[in-house]
């Protein structure tokens, strides 16, 4: 049976906040960074975009890093919640491209919030940010904290592989940051839904990154003086194997969390469900988009109309934890996206639906590293 949306009016997403790296990387200049590729499959750009509907990413500035775009993202969002940094009992770092292992730069994001709050990092690749909403979910639903800041940054321009074009023409750099606290006045049926679902499947060497700890720059290039330091350098980029296999598994991955988290199970989308069908007219989808194919197989598999399955990656690329968060706030505060091919080959891309606003009821859904996934889900106050 269908278990019915219950929320829990106490615990709602107060602000939002998100910035990207300064730098912008076009599809002509990344090809200038990528070497390996092979010519047979045409022009680089025109091949970038075809496969990914990658346009632009954004890779950092030579003053800019994890920890400064985690702190702009994050004071963003109290500036949309209009609230007191005091206020914030914890701050939930996701990412993975931290100066440091510890204590990293997640001290800095929160020294820069509020110098007395807790903080920690979840290293959960894609998935952390969902991750961490749903921690922060928890520890206010309980009464622990008033407010818990959920930061996924990535800079990932440290971690890539620009020898392998099929990678290299994913990642981007960015911060996206959440508030999940307690509003003034809690208003029945809005706030978030009290489930989550938080799931992995072990595939280990489909998304992946080795020595993550040791994955920064300054520490790799003084490492060439030694020896085998080319054995550290191989195995210290981001991952990913079998790309039809990867797709079609975040699909459906992603497919399966949004229809959980509704109450449902993959049986009543096959079937048609009323009940389902009429909660999926409703829904606003924020994905993670590793690719922007991922996103169109989403929106098809769900039946959802592509104003309400929000998009970025065309402008963004695939920033890891920070996507989710970075798309939810371009989605409050701009809108959504659409691509359109054209007959004579031309590629458009444009706005597309309306911002998120109250009353909406909102999934984000999220697959990564391992294979982690999961969807939290709440409606907007």
């Amino acid at each position: 049976m269908p278990e019915p949306l219950r929320f829990v009016p106490e615990v709602a997403v107060l602000g939002t906040g998100s910035v990207l790296g300064s730098r912008v990387v076009d599809n002509p200049t990344l090809e200038r960074l990528v070497s390996n590729y092979d010519p047979s499959s045409g022009d680089f750009s025109q091949w970038v975009e075809r496969v990914t509907h990658i346009r632009t990413r954004h890779f950092c500035g030579p003053d800019e890093s994890s920890g400064t775009m985690g702190a702009i993202a994050a004071r963003r969002a109290l500036e949309a919640a209009g609230a007191d940094p005091e206020s914030v009992d914890l701050v939930i770092v996701c990412g993975f491209t931290s100066k440091s292992l510890f204590p990293g730069d997640s001290v800095d994001i929160a020294r820069s919030i509020n110098p007395r709050c807790g903080v920690y990092t979840i290293a959960a690749a894609c998935a952390g940010s969902v991750y961490g909403l749903a921690m922060a979910l928890g520890m206010v639903k309980s009464g622990l904290h008033r407010s818990v800041m959920v930061v996924g940054v990535e800079q990932l321009s440290k971690a890539t592989n620009f020898q392998d074009p099929l990678t290299a023409i994913l990642f981007a750099d960015g911060a996206g940051a959440v508030l999940v606290g307690r509003p003034a006045v809690p208003v029945p049926d809005t706030g978030f839904v009290d489930r989550v679902v938080l799931r992995h499947e072990h595939a280990p060497g489909t998304i992946m990154m080795e020595n993550a700890n040791a994955a920064f720059e300054d520490r790799l290039v003084e490492a060439t003086a030694h020896p085998g330091a080319d054995a550290v350098l191989r195995r210290q980029y981001l991952r990913m194997e079998g790309g039809p296999r990867v797709l079609r598994n975040a699909v459906n991955c992603m497919t399966e969390t949004v229809v959980e988290i509704l109450g449902f199970r993959m049986e009543d989308l096959k079937a048609g469900h009323p009940a389902l069908r009429e909660l999926l007219e409703q829904v606003h989808v924020v994905p993670h988009q590793a690719n922007g194919r991922i996103v169109d197989g989403l929106q098809e598999k769900l039946g959802v109309p592509e104003e309400r399955v929000y998009r970025t990656v065309y402008h963004a690329g695939n920033m890891s934890a920070a996507t989710n968060p970075y798309t939810l706030d371009y989605a409050m505060r701009e809108g959504n996206l659409r691509r359109r091919e054209h007959p004579d080959g031309r590629v458009e891309i444009g706005p597309c639906g309306r911002r998120l606003r109250k009353g909406d009821l909102v999934v984000v859904t999220t697959i990564g590293g391992g294979y982690l996934y999961g969807a939290v889900a709440f409606r907007l106050g």
